[in-house]
This record gives structure tokens, sequence and C-alpha cells, in this order.
């Protein structure tokens, strides 16, 4: 018999850690149809899992690009008959608002980078109630951010935690005890940390970056070419995870610039927990007291500190003093949490 089909709109190429491990869960119980964005297909992780992958070619922000989405989805829209559609981000509820009214007890919202978080405008905050009625369910990474879900749309919101798979494969620490490694994944930009390893790399020639995922700006493509950098391109999280177990630290910083931000639900805490790699993040970030409590890496005072000398001793000087509970470590599995994802599409 076969599986019920499921529309999974984004805007990713299909190299996103969290999107992959979606799609992955998702092909166990539907046909998934693909619909992305992006310059081509060859980071395209999802593909194998999908019955139909439709990436169209350009940029997220271009309207041409847009456009070309945007019929891409009505064609599949009015010509396959789906059980169910995920949409990423509320930026495509709105683009398909008009159509997905029509299918609203269809529709799972899976926000994990707000618009509303990351925007001050009245106008952008006055679309939230609007769209939000929109999906039968709403799914967000964690208690933290359910809180911050308006209080009418609560009784419709799932966490559906960004947690990675089981990791077994830890490799031993590649850095000398008077050097330091640093692993740079995910979102590489001047509000995530390419600062602050700039400044930490004049410190000292035994500070070294591993670089993996994608660049979005000017600094960053230069500091992925400095010479204590090697940049890796954009990996699985199973190999950043293997690269990451060699590391001293993962580095998770957020400039606190935007709810979105303060309220970063990071995976790489828990890609932290697997590999048995100590975080570097800032205390600005609510989920630091998760990490202090739980001793699970380096929390800086303050984003913006300044004394890079005395961090980068601290930061030697402390690596090998952090915990990695083994109960922490079987919790904290996409495998332990993945059936609530099922079931958002399946109630």
């Amino acid at each position: 018999m076969p599986l019920p089909k499921l529309l999974y709109l984004c805007i990713n190429d299909g190299s996103d850690t969290r999107i992959n491990k979606e799609i992955k869960t998702l092909s166990t119980h539907f046909d998934v149809v693909y619909l992305g964005i992006g310059r081509d297909d060859s980071q395209a992780f999802v593909k194998p899992y999908c019955a139909e992958f439709c990436l169209i070619e350009g940029h997220h922000k271009s309207l041409g690009t847009l456009v070309r989405y945007f019929f891409a989805f009505v064609k599949r829209y009015f010509t396959q008959s789906f059980r169910s559609i995920h949409v990423i981000n509320e930026q495509l509820l709105l683009i398909f608002f008009p159509l997905l009214i029509w299918s609203r007890r269809r529709v799972v919202a899976d926000i994990f980078d707000s618009i509303f978080l990351r925007s001050a405008s009245p106008i952008v905050r006055s679309l939230q109630s609007l769209l939000y009625r929109l999906p039968k369910t709403i799914i967000v990474t964690d208690d933290n951010r359910k809180t911050l879900v308006p209080k009418e749309f609560q009784n419709k919101t799932v966490v559906v935690e960004n947690y990675p798979y089981a990791f077994y494969d830890v490799q031993s620490k590649a850095a000398a005890a008077d050097e330091l490694l640093i692993l740079y994944s995910g979102s590489l930009g001047v509000t995530r940390g390419t600062v602050l390893l700039a400044e930490l790399l004049k410190c000292s020639s035994k500070v070294k970056v591993w670089m993996i995922g994608w660049v979005y700006d000017e600094p960053t493509r230069l500091l992925s070419q400095h010479p204590q950098v090697t940049f890796w391109g954009v990996k699985t999280q199973q190999e950043t995870m293997r690269l990451a177990s060699e590391c001293d630290y993962i580095l998770s910083v957020y400039e606190p610039i935007n709810d979105n931000n303060l309220n970063a639900s990071p995976n790489k805490i828990y890609d932290a927990v697997q590999s048995q790699t100590p975080v570097i993040i800032n205390a600005e970030i609510k989920v630091s007291q998760f990490v202090a409590k739980n001793r699970l890496g380096y929390v800086l005072e303050s984003y913006y500190s300044s004394d890079f000398e005395l961090l980068l001793q601290q930061l030697i000087a402390q690596k090998k003093d952090f915990v990695f509970d083994n109960d922490l470590r079987r919790r904290y599995t996409w495998e332990a949490i993945a059936q609530k994802l099922i079931e958002t599409h399946l109630e």
C-alpha cells in the first residue's frame, strides 16, 4: 500500500541539519515531496529520503526565484493529494497564506527562525496573530520558545527539540595541551562569532579554527582564508560531530541584538553532549544557564567581552574541566524525541 504524501516547504537547499533529521524521520511514514531553494543540489543531503525532490535554482531573497517557487508550489498543490503540509518558518506561511487557508487542517508550521522574534516592527508583529491561526500545529524547538508563542496558540504548540542523532564515533583531541582548537559551525557570520575568533587568532599562533557551514558575510569569508583556519565546507551533522570531537570547544555565541538571538536554541549544545566537546556561549543567551548548570562549556560574561588575551588563557586552562554525563548523552538524542514530529502529522 502506498504511503500518504507530505509536502515539505522550505527555502533551504537540503543541507540544513534540522531539516535533514526531519525529512529522514518523516520519510518512514510519508512519501515526502520536497520543495526548496538553492544554487544546486550538490549538498542536498535530504534527497535520498524524498519521493520527489524539487529545488528551485536561485537565492531565496530574489523576487524572480520566489515567483518560480510559488508556481512550483501551485502546480503540486493542485495536481497532487497531500495528507499533510509541513511549512518551515513564518515567511512561507505568509507567501502561501491564500492557498493554505483552504488546507489549514493539514498544515504544520515549524518555527525555528522566527521573523517575529527578529523584528521589532509593529507592522510585522501584527501579522503573527493572523498567521498563527492558519496551522493545525505549531512546532518550536524548546520549552522557552514555547513560552514566546502568544497564549491563544499555546494549546496547539508542540516542542520538538533540536537534538542530534546519538553519536558514538568520538575521536581523540587534536590540539596539544597549550594549544586551542575551536570548531565554528553552522550559520557563520559577524553576529555568530567571527569577530571573537578573529581577535583570538591575533593573540597567538597556537589558536586554530575549523570552520564548517554557510558563510554569510565578507568578514567571515576573509576569516575562512586565515592561515590558522581550515574551512571544511558544508558537512552532514554526523561528519560535523566527528570533527567536533577532535576540537577543544564548539563556538555557540549570538550577538544579543534581538529576541530571536536571546532565545536561541542551538543544536550545538547537544552536539557538544554527544561529541564530548564543550561549547563557548555568551551569558546574554538564556540557554547559557543550562550550559553553566550542567558544566557543558565556558560561559562568556558578555558577547562584547574585550580582554581576549585573558579569555585565551582561561579557555586553554579550562578545556579539560567540563563534564559530559552519560545520562545526558542518552536523553538528548533525536531518536528519543523523533516520534513527536511524526505525531504532529498523524493527529
